[in-house]
C-alpha cells in the first residue's frame, strides 16, 4: 500500500519531523509517498428492470409482517411473506411465514407454506409444515405435508 521513494519535490520543515531518532540531513530520504488507490470504473448502466431483479436473485425480497400487497408480482428469484399478499404472484420461490397471508395465483418452482395461503398454485415443489392453512387447488410435482397441516380443497400431483 505505500511506497518507500526518494522525493525531491517535498520539503518539510525540520520542526514537522522531530524526535530523538531523526536526523534533520536525511528527512527527504524517509518521506514516503501514498500511491492512490486504484481506479474504480464506473457500473455499468442496466437495460431493464429484470436486469436488476436476476442481479439481486441470490437474496430474498422480504414482504413484512404489517405489510400489505395488492397487485401482479413476476420476478427471478425468492419471496419471503409475513405480511399479506393478494393478486398474481410469479416467482422462482415463495416462502410464506408462519404469519404471513397469500391470496391468489401463484406460479413457482418452490412452494413453502408456513402461514395462509388461498388461491391457485402451480409448483414443482410443495412444502406445507405443520402451522399452515391451505384451501384452494395447488398442482405440484414432489409434495411434503408435516402432520398438523390444515388442507382444505385439492392437490394435484402432476409428474
Amino acid at each position: 500500500m505505500f511506497n518507500k521513494s526518494k522525493t525531491s519535490n517535498i520539503n518539510l520543515p525540520a520542526e514537522t519531523v522531530s524526535g530523538p531518532d531523526v536526523d534533520d540531513d536525511n528527512v527527504q530520504d524517509e518521506v514516503q509517498s501514498v500511491s492512490p488507490p486504484p481506479a474504480v470504473s464506473a457500473p455499468t448502466q442496466r437495460n431493464s428492470m429484470m436486469d436488476m431483479i436476476s442481479a439481486t436473485a441470490n437474496k430474498p425480497s422480504i414482504l413484512s409482517e404489517g405489510f400489505s400487497f395488492r397487485g401482479e408480482i413476476a420476478a427471478k428469484g425468492a419471496i419471503h411473506v409475513e405480511g399479506s399478499l393478494n393478486g398474481q404472484i410469479q416467482v422462482d420461490e415463495l416462502t410464506i411465514g408462519a404469519r404471513g397471508q397469500v391470496e391468489g395465483v401463484v406460479t413457482c418452482s418452490s412452494l413453502h407454506i408456513k402461514g395462509k395461503f388461498s388461491g391457485t398454485a402451480t409448483c414443482n415443489e410443495l412444502i406445507v409444515t405443520s402451522s399452515a392453512s391451505v384451501d384452494g387447488h395447488v398442482v405440484y410435482q414432489t409434495l411434503s405435508v408435516q402432520k398438523g397441516a390444515s388442507i382444505k380443497g385439492e392437490l394435484l400431483l402432476v409428474k
